[in-house]
């Protein structure tokens, strides 16, 4: 896992966090990550982890974190885009379409019996 593209995340593609985020890209609504690298999110122990930080997984995470003695850590695929216009602005999200800085460039097989 020393990747630098799949880093431990909690919210925002990149980050680490653990108890208290409630599903914020940080800690108790800060934007700073409480463990910033891979090195040392790997290095830390948690009661839960949590792969995907979809709307789903950070639902859960944020559930979990209710507990202030539970430890959560959530991994993501991706680059660190805390503080990246592109991600925090909803209106801005073309501009990540076909750019594979943001986007994954997957396609799907033309499908034989599809008719528009």
């Amino acid at each position: 896992m020393a990747d630098s593209n799949v880093n431990g995340v909690n919210g925002v593609n990149g980050t680490a966090t653990t108890n208290g985020t409630n599903g914020v890209g940080g800690v108790n609504g800060h934007s700073e990550s409480s463990v910033p690298s891979v090195a040392q999110f790997v290095e830390l122990t948690y009661d839960f982890v949590i792969v995907g930080g979809g709307t789903a997984g950070l639902a859960i995470a944020a559930r979990l974190t209710e507990d202030p003695s539970v430890t959560v850590g959530v991994i993501e695929a991706g680059k660190n885009r805390l503080g990246d216009l592109f991600v925090d602005t909803p209106a801005m999200f073309l501009q990540m379409l076909g750019n594979p800085e943001y986007d994954w460039m997957m396609f799907t097989t033309p499908q034989v019996w599809y008719s528009p």
